[in-house]
């Protein structure tokens, strides 16, 4: 007993011994630099031109495979969708396996199989490797792909493109980078319902043929494998993959705004504004200034510290979280990009103040401390990252991709590290281009745009610029609120009441009517019939000789022009039978009110339908304006018809003015003879 508290006695002292041998005045002296260590790994390339690395880490009984074909960014067109629809029908049913089979298998592994059309990735236990990598490739080269799965993804994307029509921060993406790269480009295209509805079954295996080609891409095994195990896989599951490349699309070329500029989209409905202040960056991760625009754009909106976040968030109280982020581009230019939420009524508070803080970190030296405590917080985050095998994966295939150096990686703390004061002002003077910015405004015009109008920036109004859901140019929107209580079917029955109610309306089995218009000395006839049984014609003539003749005979329709006769599509139909109706908003159509714009000075509400918009008078009720977009030749364009001068005919009131838009010109139909419940027979829609 007497022998153990003599041992005790002795470690105490010599633990007090040590803790008083420290000097605790003095900051313990920085160890030196690590590094970030990606593993040794075996190359070779196989036959077929894919390139293989295998890291053998045995810490874990775990593998992980992931590959990337290596493809450019895909511009699908009028196709908007069939990379996404691809993408969700791979690995789920292969030629072998059916769907539930494949995913019965897969989790009864415990492993991941993910399949892309730009490559995939798989994660399992190192004892299923086989298993779990013949899984893999199977639904990587064998895929199967059904008109019955397609249906059920185009359904899924429709209804995610549905509900994201009202949401401004789904708009606020889409708009983002249509601007910033425009509609014609891959990085900014929107995928649409119309694009949706062209893809077929065929166009998926084309998409898929087109993309998994293997002769680019990179094959990375780490984990509790051999490069003797990676090959013998590859071999016996991978061998009859042949080779084959990806075409690289042209790119449209991309530049800032001249000077800077606000671009707003009206959403009604919008509780808060997605705010964005983005300008595009030639930067690349192989670049010296890579390194240095990271840490310049954490300390600008990259962390919660940040100025961005410490501005908005905790000295305003304007949102929940505000943040920057600064890409690279390998094939065109990335972005830089501040965005936020803020609430509707500080919108352009918001927008000044993140201004501030970008010509504050452009034209004030950071703080020393500010700039230590962002790197270690930087590289906290980064050190902890390197720990996952996936990401371990994804930055060796970024060596080869991105052209950089074996070492990159080995150095990258190092390389953060060197960052100086200097640096952050530099990299924010040629990157954050407060002279030519984009601020994308998405909100309700009704509460923000009066502000944003009157924003003042180094002594003058920054312009605003308008545009629709689909970053098309449009007219400034109305700044009238929408009153509570008004939706699209109190619009409707108050269209019903003003033109007579609806007992008036619902005795009207036919309308026609006779119009005359005169246009560059020519005189032009119209002569239009509707029915209660979704029967409709128009016949549009010039010195008594028909130039068209459009006919919809309650299930499908015709155009005749210049002698020939072409049937409508399916979609023509569809919209020919909503509309033949005398009175369409006696059914109460599926519309949605938009918001309320204004109409040869009328404030009128925007009840829209698909590609279809009608105006009616907030006043009296009256249908002011109907509208329809088509796309033809790979052009979009919008045709307009107004209604004037309602008169009562029979007991209804029916317009006996209308003016067609007929391209920059515009035909005024002044109507000679309104005929209701008379005039109308069968064979005039023959």
């Amino acid at each position: 007993m007497k022998k153990y508290i003599l041992y005790t006695f002795a470690l105490v002292l010599t633990g007090l011994t040590a803790t008083a041998q420290i000097d605790r005045t003095k900051m313990p002296a920085s160890g030196p630099t690590p590094e970030v260590n990606l593993g040794d790994a075996d190359e070779f390339t196989l036959k077929n031109g894919l390139t293989v690395l295998v890291v053998n880490d045995t810490k874990l009984p775990s593998v992980t495979f992931s590959l990337n074909l290596n493809n450019p960014t895909a511009l699908e067109g009028d196709k908007a969708g069939v990379q996404s629809l691809t993408g969700a029908l791979l690995g789920k049913e292969t030629m072998k396996t059916s769907k539930d089979d494949f995913a019965e298998q897969v989790d009864f592994l415990g492993a991941r199989v993910n399949v892309s059309p730009n490559g995939g990735f798989g994660f399992c236990l190192s004892k299923y490797k086989e298993e779990v990598f013949s899984l893999f490739a199977e639904a990587a080269l064998m895929p199967k792909f059904t008109q019955k799965e397609l249906d059920f993804e185009k359904d899924q994307l429709l209804e995610n493109i549905k509900n994201g029509e009202s949401s401004a921060a789904a708009i606020a993406g889409n708009v983002r980078s249509a601007l910033a790269y425009g509609l014609n480009h891959a990085a900014g295209e929107i995928v649409s319902e119309k694009t949706i509805s062209n893809v077929t079954l065929a166009d998926i295996e084309a998409f898929y043929k087109s993309r998994f080609n293997p002769s680019k891409g990179y094959m990375v095994f780490t984990g509790d494998i051999t490069t003797k195990e990676a090959k013998k896989l590859l071999k016996k599951y991978m061998g009859d993959w042949e080779a084959g490349t990806t075409t690289m699309p042209a790119y449209p070329a991309t530049s800032d705004v001249t000077s800077t500029e606000i671009n707003f989209v009206d959403v009604p409905n919008a509780v808060q504004t997605e705010l964005a202040i983005m300008n595009m960056v030639p930067l690349k991760m192989k670049d010296k200034d890579y390194h240095a625009a990271l840490i310049t754009n954490y300390i600008f909106g990259g962390g919660f510290g940040s100025y961005l976040n410490m501005n908005l968030r905790e000295a305003n109280g304007y949102t929940y979280g505000a943040r920057s982020s600064i890409r690279t581009g390998r094939d065109y230019d990335a972005t830089f990009m501040a965005s936020t939420k803020v609430r509707n009524a500080v919108t352009d508070s918001a927008v000044v103040e993140s201004l501030k803080e970008m010509k504050r970190i452009r034209t004030t030296t950071v703080d020393a401390e500010t700039l230590k405590n962002a790197k270690a917080k930087y590289l906290g985050n980064f050190i902890l990252e390197s720990e996952d095998k996936a990401v371990v994966a994804r930055r060796t295939i970024n060596i080869k991709t991105n052209d950089l150096p074996a070492d990159f990686y080995k150095n990258y703390i190092a390389n953060i590290n060197a960052v100086t004061q200097d640096d952050v002002q530099r990299i924010a003077n040629k990157y954050f281009k407060i002279d030519q910015a984009r601020i994308v405004l998405v909100g309700k015009g009704t509460d923000v745009i009066e502000g944003i109008e009157n924003i003042m920036w180094d002594g003058k109004k920054i312009p605003v610029k308008y545009f629709d859901k689909d970053a098309n140019p449009t007219k400034k929107p109305s700044t009238v609120a929408i009153p509570d209580g008004v939706n699209a079917k109190t619009v409707m029955d108050s269209y019903i009441k003003a033109i007579g109610g609806r007992a008036a309306a619902e005795k009207v089995q036919s309308l026609a009517f006779v119009g005359e218009a005169e246009m560059q000395g020519m005189k032009f006839q119209v002569e239009s019939k509707n029915t209660a049984k979704n029967q409709s014609s128009m016949v549009l003539s010039m010195g008594g000789n028909a130039l068209q003749k459009t006919v919809f005979n309650k299930t499908e329709g015709y155009t005749l022009a210049r002698g020939q006769k072409t049937p409508n599509t399916p979609e023509q139909n569809k919209k020919a039978m909503e509309s033949a109706v005398p009175f369409p908003e006696l059914q109460g159509k599926d519309m949605t009110l938009e918001g309320i714009e204004s109409v040869d000075g009328k404030n009128a509400y925007v009840l829209a339908s698909g590609d279809t918009k009608s105006f009616y008078d907030m006043e009296t009720g009256l249908k002011l304006k109907s509208t329809v977009t088509m796309s033809q030749g790979g052009q979009t364009m919008t045709m307009g018809t107004t209604y004037n001068d309602y008169k009562t005919v029979n007991s209804i009131m029916v317009p006996h003015t209308v003016a067609m838009a007929m391209g920059p010109q515009e035909l005024k139909f002044v109507l000679t003879k309104v005929m209701v419940n008379e005039g109308v027979s069968d064979a005039d829609f023959e």
